[in-house]
């Protein structure tokens, strides 16, 4: 950092986030949404720590199956890009299924998940997880992602289920805790981030500033 740069240290940089979070019953996907969209599951919203502003609501659960998730992005679905899903609406999540908090990398736990609200060139969803070559697997089939979205006026709603085989070290018997964040982009406006901000740190490839999440 040059003398004329200036820094920014926002609030949540004080803070290491760990959160409670919730089993769900993920046997049927066609209703998942609609039992997530629930207090229990909803994530505490830090926008105003990041210095941003909240257009979405996010809602978590895990369960031996799998992690899921339901978005409800208070803004009218513009345009989806793909393979750089930050370039229009689109909702990445970052889960680390050792909750490693001592690597300035990735390593074979880290997972980086898209959604989009609709299709481009056929990826609605999938895996960009930037691996070192010595912790590099393949990526999951994006097959094996279960997405649905819905477009209202004003809104639009995601909901994924991301399958335990789709992720590495994923031990609920064994690892009572995971790492998380998102990043929740628009076409038009900054992100909504969860413990960490883009402008700030490369949250994609920086594992150690993910929050903590308690399998409960």
């Amino acid at each position: 950092m040059t003398d004329d740069q200036q820094f920014n240290l926002l609030p949540i940089n004080f803070f290491q986030l760990s959160l409670d979070l919730q089993r769900v019953d993920s046997q049927s996907f066609t209703s998942l949404g609609k039992r997530l969209a629930h207090d229990k599951y909803r994530l505490p919203n830090f926008s105003h720590l990041c210095g941003e502003s909240e257009f979405a609501e996010v809602f978590l659960g895990w369960s031996p199956e799998g992690i899921a998730t339901h978005v409800l992005v208070h803004e009218t679905f513009k345009r989806a890009s793909y393979p750089d899903v930050t370039r229009g609406d689109s909702i990445e999540l970052f889960i680390d299924t050792r909750d490693v908090k001592t690597s300035g990398f990735n390593t074979r736990f880290c997972h980086h998940f898209f959604c989009l609200p609709e299709e481009v060139d056929g990826y609605q969803v999938g895996e960009l997880t930037h691996f070192r070559t010595e912790d590099a697997h393949e990526w999951c089939n994006k097959d094996d992602l279960q997405v649905k979205a819905s477009l209202h006026s004003g809104s639009y709603s995601i909901t994924l289920l991301i399958p335990s085989h789709c992720l590495v070290g994923y031990d609920p018997d064994n690892f009572k805790r995971i790492g998380f964040a998102y990043r929740i982009n628009r076409t038009i406006g900054p992100p909504q981030h969860f413990c960490a901000v883009t402008q700030e740190f490369q949250i994609e490839q920086q594992p150690s500033l993910w929050s903590t999440m308690q399998l409960v």
